[in-house]
């Protein structure tokens, strides 16, 4: 990779050092990693996230534009806010490094999140809502295999048309930004939508896909079956996802009850990580990295090892 043609960016906050070369491109940690790490847990919450700092308004100087006192009753949560970068991804030939949010870098750094359980982003973008610290995906997975990850779907990424290239985006964004929202109901919201763009990326992708679109009642199964995934032996799980769709989508509440005030017995706060853990193994399926993850049970709570493809 010479250094006139290659593309850096720096991103964060991936926890894990992970480094090495992958097909088109390289990952290194920065050289102050574990002290940006050691910062970054010592800030966050107890309970595995980092929270928005809090921001103030501040009178300015009309003549000098400095500032000048604080004003009173203007804290609250930070909107946006930066997270320091953890790691630098050098790409030898990008396809189009002018549109940052469907860039190559940004599909990098979105599998990443995917594969790490976690949120990234460019060191000079900014996050919004809580950042997990601590893994939430249910993957062990070793650098090695990462690397062989990376280098695999790029290259399946980069040989598709640019319409699906920036779907896939898409989905990895937000499967990775539902992960810092705190309603089930706000989440399920979320991984539904993936699944539904996962759903529409693969009639786009396989030409034996059914012209006609398939009810939303039977999509989780057709692509289980499109992608050797097997159903859970609960039957009724997948029909409870589809009714706890339509309650959400059509009636407006969340397992029969209104928003926010659901039935603390009910089992529904588990439906967004089954619907999390099934698109994880569709996305796995999608850029055709056949392993034994991406057709382990979805409905389980434990985590998987993510192994090479075979």
């Amino acid at each position: 990779m010479s250094i006139s043609s290659r593309h850096v960016r720096e991103f964060g906050f991936l926890v894990e050092p992970i480094s090495g070369n992958f097909s088109g491109g390289k990952l290194t940690p920065l050289e102050d990693h574990s002290d940006r790490t050691q910062w970054l847990k010592e800030s966050s919450n107890r309970d595995g996230y980092y929270y928005p700092p809090e921001e103030v308004l501040y009178e300015l100087d009309p003549g000098t534009m400095k500032r000048k006192d604080k004003l009173p009753r203007s804290g609250r949560p930070a909107l946006l806010y930066p997270l320091p970068a953890s790691h630098s991804l050098c790409l030898a030939s990008p396809l189009d490094s002018s549109n940052a949010v469907s860039s190559d870098d940004a599909l990098i750094i979105h599998l990443l999140a995917y594969l790490y359980g976690r949120r990234l982003q460019f060191a000079d973008w900014k996050f919004d809502g809580r950042v997990p610290v601590q893994s939430l995906g249910g993957i062990q997975i070793r650098p090695a295999t990462t690397l062989d990850f990376l280098g695999h779907s790029y290259e399946w990424w980069r040989s598709t048309t640019s319409d699906i290239r920036k779907r896939l985006i898409h989905i990895l964004y937000v499967f990775t930004r539902a992960r810092s929202l705190e309603w089930e109901w706000d989440e399920f919201i979320h991984q539904y939508m993936v699944f539904d763009g996962l759903y529409r990326l693969h009639r786009k992708l396989d030409p034996a896909a059914p012209k006609r679109d398939v009810p939303h009642k039977n999509r989780i199964g057709f692509m289980l079956e499109a992608y050797g995934i097997p159903s859970p032996p609960n039957s009724d799980l997948v029909q409870r996802l589809c009714d706890v769709r339509n309650d959400l989508f059509h009636e407006v509440a969340w397992d029969g009850e209104t928003i926010c005030f659901g039935n603390a017995d009910s089992d529904a706060f588990s439906l967004p990580r089954h619907l999390a853990r099934l698109n994880s193994r569709l996305i796995c399926g999608i850029v055709n990295y056949r392993n034994d993850y991406s057709v382990s049970g979805w409905w389980a709570m434990w985590s998987f090892s993510f192994g090479r493809a075979t």
